[in-house]
């Protein structure tokens, strides 16, 4: 990670990044439970792979299918094309972004053409409101790059300028409405904020304090909350957004989370939040007030890994898929939809080495 250090005030002027050829993005409604999951990618950051499975729909169970190479190095993020036809991986160590294109029947992965240049330490990729922005957040250069993405084709085609970020930025995150996003910054201890135009530009806005060395941000489907986790203070800074400005203001006090988080997730309905801790080996699960977003701590659950990364949960709500980076394995949780609590099945399921996301394609 870089050490540098951006100083806040040069922060606070609006720098666009994308111009012409982004499209426009509709503002959407908050995100029901949708249907289960068809598939399961797993990116198997330290094997430069990606395991693939299918989903059992009543159950949540994976079944492996195939294990695909990157092309790439340190390969952390998956994100896929809302249409499902694309995959596109981070690689950390290579700089680089592997796209592949992804068989409705099967779920196979085929790579398509070479991997794309995408800045020095791409820690984070996500798309934009309107699917046809793709951003990079590159952690050892402090800033943001973007790509067009055609829809047809799913390649990738470099959008010109770059937009700052502070010290060691780790992920981005847009607000539901499509006109705000966020950045982590790891060494800074800051979030990032920013407009995003119709074109999906994204201009900077300023900087708000959030905790030691920050590792994720997630943002609440009603679009007044975020919140963002400290692994060196063990804790969760909750914001109120103010839906204007997409300014932060800190809920007080911080909520304690387990040792080492480093993933945060709201649920569609916006009823619970879930942190994993990598140290100890937990996921904790909290409550959220509706009025106020502060969060009431529910419970803490061993992962059935050691090092769990992170988090995901199935677009029906039912499961959550929790990958641990120590153990090279996917842990399967239900979800109580009443408490939120969250109860294994059965033994976790194997991936590469080093799973470090899962990615669920319906």
């Amino acid at each position: 990670m870089s050490v540098r250090k951006i100083v806040l005030s040069a922060l606070i002027s609006i720098v666009p990044i994308f111009f012409v050829g982004c499209g426009s993005y509709n503002t959407p409604p908050s995100t029901p439970p949708g249907s289960s999951a068809r598939f399961a990618l797993v990116a198997n950051s330290l094997a430069n792979s990606i395991s693939t499975y299918t989903v059992d729909p009543e159950t949540g169970r994976l079944t492996a299918k195939d294990t695909v190479p990157t092309g790439g190095m340190r390969s952390k993020v998956i994100v896929v094309a809302p249409s499902g036809r694309f995959a596109y991986v981070g690689n950390i160590a290579s700089n680089d972004i592997s796209v592949f294109s992804v068989d409705a029947n099967t779920g196979r992965l085929a790579m398509v053409g070479s991997t794309v240049p995408a800045g020095s330490g791409p820690s984070f990729i996500v798309l934009g409101p309107a699917g046809n922005v793709l951003y990079v957040v590159n952690q050892n250069s402090d800033h943001i790059t973007g790509f067009s993405v055609n829809p047809n084709t799913g390649t990738l085609t470099p959008l010109e300028g770059e937009v700052p970020t502070d010290d060691a930025p780790v992920e981005l995150k847009f607000h539901p409405s499509g006109h705000f996003a966020y950045v982590t910054n790891f060494n800074s201890g800051d979030v990032t904020v920013y407009r995003v135009d119709s074109t999906g530009a994204l201009g900077l806005l300023g900087a708000v304090p959030a905790g030691l060395s920050l590792t994720s941000i997630s943002i609440h489907p009603s679009g007044k909350f975020a919140y963002a986790t400290s692994l060196a203070a063990k804790q969760i800074t909750a914001f109120s957004i103010d839906p204007v400005t997409g300014a932060l203001t800190p809920i007080t006090p911080s909520v304690p989370t387990g040792d080492g988080p480093t993933s945060i997730t709201v649920d569609s309905q916006g009823r619970f939040v879930h942190v994993t801790n990598a140290i100890e080996g937990t996921v904790t699960t909290y409550s959220v007030d509706g009025t106020t977003g502060a969060l009431t701590p529910r419970f803490r659950v061993p992962a059935a890994g050691t090092n769990p990364v992170a988090l995901s949960l199935d677009p029906s709500g039912r499961f959550a898929y929790v990958a641990n980076e120590g153990s090279d394995n996917v842990t399967l949780f239900t979800v109580d939809s009443t408490t939120g609590s969250l109860r294994p099945v059965g033994p976790p399921v194997d991936a590469g080495t080093g799973p470090s996301w899962v990615t669920l394609v319906q």
